[in-house]
């Protein structure tokens, strides 16, 4: 089963959401991290080369999303 980029981003969410809330100690700045590695994933989807799974791709975007935040 190959589900498409907006049903894996749903579905990685919760996960994403966890991941960030245990770095940033702060919920509505998880949120926003989380919101902001979906929507640089939505805006250039051709940038994950698939040399990791999807799951390590996005959660990079996310560290440095909290670093940079």
């Amino acid at each position: 089963m190959n589900l498409s980029l907006e049903q894996q981003l749903i579905s990685l969410r919760p996960k994403l959401l966890r991941f960030a809330r245990q770095r940033v100690k702060d919920d509505a700045m998880a949120e926003d991290v989380v919101q902001e590695s979906i929507l640089a994933v939505l805006e250039a989807p051709e940038r994950y080369s698939g040399h990791s799974s999807f799951s390590t791709y996005i959660t990079g975007i996310l560290k440095f999303k909290i670093i940079d935040s």
